[in-house]
């Protein structure tokens, strides 16, 4: 396993929220993400633009979800802002709604996406 696959604690967190056909809504705009595969790499995800524009389902890496679940369980918050410009997350509105989806995680507000940890 390297640092760009999911671990298996994380692995099997994201698996059981997720799965082909699951659709994901973005928390802030509503967009539409549709899962097509979870492994170790990461999550292969269709979207309203890659439909559009016929480029196929696009790999949001694991090392995304795993930097904004490290983040999320070290300050107890996190927010789709520092995902985005402090931690490079680019896919930083699909993490958002996919971390949002775990238990104990809850969304304190939607514009400005924020997500805290609850309870532990």
């Amino acid at each position: 396993m390297s640092a760009a696959q999911f671990d298996s604690d994380l692995y099997d967190q994201v698996s059981e929220v997720i799965g082909p056909g699951t659709v994901l809504l973005t928390l802030s705009s509503k967009k539409l993400n549709r899962i097509v595969a979870v492994d170790r790499d990461g999550v292969l995800v269709e979207t309203e633009r890659s439909l559009s524009r016929g480029s196929g389902p696009q790999r949001v890496p694991a090392w995304m979800i795993a930097t904004a679940w490290e983040r999320l369980r070290d300050k107890g918050e996190l927010s789709q802002q520092e995902l985005l410009n402090k931690l490079n997350v680019k896919r930083s509105a699909f993490v958002c709604a996919l971390v949002a989806k775990f238990p104990d995680v809850h969304i304190r507000s939607t514009r400005p996406i924020v997500l805290e940890l609850q309870g532990g």
